[in-house]
């Protein structure tokens, strides 16, 4: 967790306060966390759903049959990962809600 400095004179004490980890506050660069890497990630990961989609029309399969998971434990395990993304999108935007009602 990445904490603030303690306030001094040189310290503006109307800059909003950094909670939690920040790894590029400022959204420069092109690898790494950087503005122009997640727009590229977002717009990768739509081309991704729309082929899948496309590809479902195509072969008649859907998503997860395409990629071998049939059933069973296999839905199972999506099952779980489409959980557990939901859960931490939620935590975030939970979170983001907290600083921004501060």
């Amino acid at each position: 967790m990445v904490t603030t400095p303690a306030k001094s004179e040189s310290v503006n004490s109307d800059a909003p306060k950094q909670v939690g980890l920040n790894v590029n506050p400022t959204g420069a660069g092109v690898f790494g966390f950087s503005n122009f890497a997640e727009t590229w990630n977002g717009r990768m990961a739509m081309i991704g759903i729309v082929a899948g989609f496309a590809n479902e029309v195509v072969t008649g399969k859907g998503i997860l049959a395409q990629v071998g998971i049939t059933g069973g434990i296999s839905v199972l395990f999506a099952l779980f990962f489409t959980g557990f993304t939901v859960a931490t999108l939620l935590g975030y935007y939970a979170i983001k809600a907290t600083k921004n009602a501060d």
